[in-house]
């Protein structure tokens, strides 16, 4: 999972740009059913990659890789899963003439005071692991802790977000503990990087882009947290002033696999709706 991100097989040059944004500790293999959809609809589709180190995922950082994404795509359609929907929201707010629109795939929720309280502990500790990493990785694969735990773990968490099985090669990238390091330095950081996007709603408009957030419910175990979800996700789409948001029921959080055509149709809204 490493290198700038390039254009997918069967993408047609020159068609209208889509880049993928994977969420929390996902690689590019997240995306295998959503694009040929896209590609056959004549898109020229990218997904962005993370390099395999533990870097922390600063939003500067996240931007710069957006930036070098987007580079010689025409205002392409960003579609984020989940927390990748921070990076994507902050580029629009900061570059909207470079886009089409978004499209966030159950996008992570920012809860602006929980944000602010742990912003300095969730900077620390990301940048704690990120600089013991080498260490940290080579105890999990010393002891064997990351091959015999990893897959599984990913296993277990993909059936709680999927109704498809999970899939084997996928899993078999998290018994890489290089990978499972990077994923917690992800998981570590995501406070600041909810802070540091609260500090640019501060100080930028909102796009008036087309902007599709798709929520799902079917993995959401509660009624208060199902209202809730739905409640957060309608204000994030009230909060542009071309925002939609589209309601599934009984889809789960990994709904760009469970329904890929779901997601190919928002990206097709998107698109008609920038009137490009």
């Amino acid at each position: 999972m490493t290198g700038p991100a390039t254009d997918d097989p069967g993408s047609r040059a020159g068609g209208p740009g889509v880049l993928l944004c994977p969420g929390m500790g996902e690689g590019t293999a997240t995306w295998n059913r959503l694009v040929p959809p896209l590609t056959a609809a004549g898109y020229r589709v990218r997904r962005l990659d993370r390099p395999d180190d533990a870097r922390v995922p600063t939003l500067t950082v996240e931007l710069a890789r957006l930036d070098a994404a987007v580079t010689g795509l025409d205002r392409p359609v960003l579609v984020a899963h989940s927390a990748a929907a921070l990076p994507a929201e902050a580029y629009a707010r900061r570059h909207p003439g470079r886009l089409a629109g978004l499209v966030l795939v159950d996008p992570s929720l920012v809860d602006p005071a929980g944000a602010a309280r742990w912003r300095w502990w969730s900077a620390w500790t990301a940048g704690a692991v990120s600089a013991g990493a080498p260490v940290l990785a080579g105890v999990l694969d010393r002891s064997g802790l990351a091959r015999r735990c990893g897959p599984g773990a990913w296993r277990r968490a993909v059936r709680r977000m999927s109704v498809r099985p999970p899939d084997p090669a996928a899993a078999a990238a998290y018994g890489r503990p290089e990978v499972l390091v990077g994923a917690l330095v992800q998981w570590l950081a995501h406070p600041a990087v909810a802070a540091e996007l609260v500090a640019v709603r501060a100080v930028t408009a909102a796009p008036t882009l087309p902007v599709r957030v798709l929520t799902a419910l079917g993995d959401v175990p509660t009624p208060a947290g199902r209202a809730a979800w739905r409640a957060g996700h309608a204000a994030l789409a009230a909060s542009f002033p071309a925002g939609r948001q589209e309601v599934f029921r009984d889809a789960r959080h990994l709904l760009h696999v469970d329904r890929p055509e779901t997601v190919a149709d928002a990206v097709a809204a998107v698109r008609r709706d920038s009137g490009s």
